[in-house]
């Protein structure tokens, strides 16, 4: 075999390969086709053995993509999250009907359900909690339903809490804070003061809060004048800087300089201080 002939055969192999790895479109280069057709030829071997079907082969994803969770992902430790499904306007727990017109529904991890009908009622499984309700939320591990009426009246469940701008509720304990058009905040009947921005601890329903002041509060109680703040959403424990640069964990200052802090979820603090130290508590 000529040194020419064996040259073809080394290209031809390649061109086989490629196409058949899905690496490069199998529609390939007008050149790299000639020239390969051209060898085939002189081989002896028919230019058709060439013609590879057309096929779209996906090229990879970009290195940087958007990571969607799947959407049937259950919240940790959910251990009782019923299956919820419709069925010609009938609304399932678990293959039981709870009833008819559903237009949206919540499932819990405590095994309930709390679903709107079309006309505006709002149900904790199969009990009517009111009427003439526009928003809802459910606790994930208590099943209390929080909801809105037409009036801005916020409901736990079937009692009225009060005229509500915003509310958020923390998944654990079943506590809600939330702000009438005053700017009045509240922990579920409690009024706390007059808050710029809250918010409120899913495992221990503790409301930490700003005053139109720059103060930092937990609940009813007053920590100081912040700059920044961060909360523990598993322990309550609140990380904060005053003015001065100096850190405090809840009320004990545990850095008179600090750069930068960080707050875990299970209240572990770590900071750098001003000489770029790190530490930990």
């Amino acid at each position: 075999m000529t040194k020419n002939k064996v040259r073809s055969m080394q290209i031809l192999a390649g061109v086989f390969i490629l196409a058949g790895s899905g690496a490069v479109s199998a529609q390939m280069n007008g050149a790299l086709k000639d020239r390969a057709v051209s060898d085939a030829g002189a081989l002896g071997l028919p230019g058709a053995a060439l013609e590879v079907p057309a096929v779209n082969v996906p090229f990879p994803a970009a290195a940087n993509y958007v990571f969607y969770p799947n959407p049937n992902a259950l919240p940790e430790n959910c251990t009782n999250m019923p299956v919820v499904y419709t069925k010609d306007n009938d609304i399932y727990k678990n293959g039981e009907k709870l009833g008819s017109d559903v237009s949206s529904y919540k499932g819990a991890c405590s095994g309930d359900v709390a679903w709107r009908d079309s006309y505006g009622r709002i149900y904790r499984n199969k009990t009517q909690l009111g009427d003439s309700g526009q928003e809802f939320l459910i606790a994930l591990y208590t099943g209390d339903v929080f909801w809105k009426d037409n009036y801005g009246n916020l409901h736990k469940n079937s009692a009225q809490i009060g005229n509500a701008r915003t509310y958020a509720v923390a998944d654990h304990t079943g506590d809600v804070a939330w702000l009438d058009d005053y700017g009045r905040l509240y922990r579920n009947g409690t009024q706390l003061g007059d808050a710029s921005r809250y918010q409120i601890t899913g495992h221990t329903g503790d409301v930490v809060w700003l005053d139109g002041y720059g103060t930092l509060h937990k609940n009813a109680e007053e920590l100081g004048q912040s700059s920044n703040f961060m909360v523990a959403d598993r322990t309550g424990d609140v990380a904060w800087m005053d003015h001065y640069s100096r850190l405090y964990l809840n009320k004990a200052q545990v850095s008179a300089s600090c750069q930068s802090f960080n707050l875990r979820e299970d209240g572990k603090l770590l900071w750098r201080d001003s000489n770029g130290d790190d530490h930990y508590q």
